[in-house]
């Protein structure tokens, strides 16, 4: 499975009014394990790397930057 370190910008002001812990909810239900930076409104998250398309569609997320992908036998594993 590929992987991808990625960095999510979210928008504090979208339309749906989804607040950075409902992006990061949705983030996680796709099998991401992601850390939320509430201050500057970005969450760094390892997904899957077909699951990138999904979340840069995500109502809120501004910008999705990848910074480095690589393969992994077997998907990490999520932390509370």
């Amino acid at each position: 499975m590929w992987m991808s370190d990625c960095i999510i910008v979210v928008n504090r002001n979208n339309v749906d009014r989804n607040g950075i812990e409902d992006i990061a909810a949705a983030v996680r239900e796709l099998g991401a394990v992601a850390q939320v930076d509430e201050q500057r409104f970005v969450i760094e998250a390892t997904i899957p790397a077909d699951e990138i398309p999904t979340v840069s569609a995500m109502e809120g997320v501004t910008y999705v930057r990848c910074v480095f992908s690589y393969f992994s036998e077997k998907p990490p594993v999520q932390t509370a």
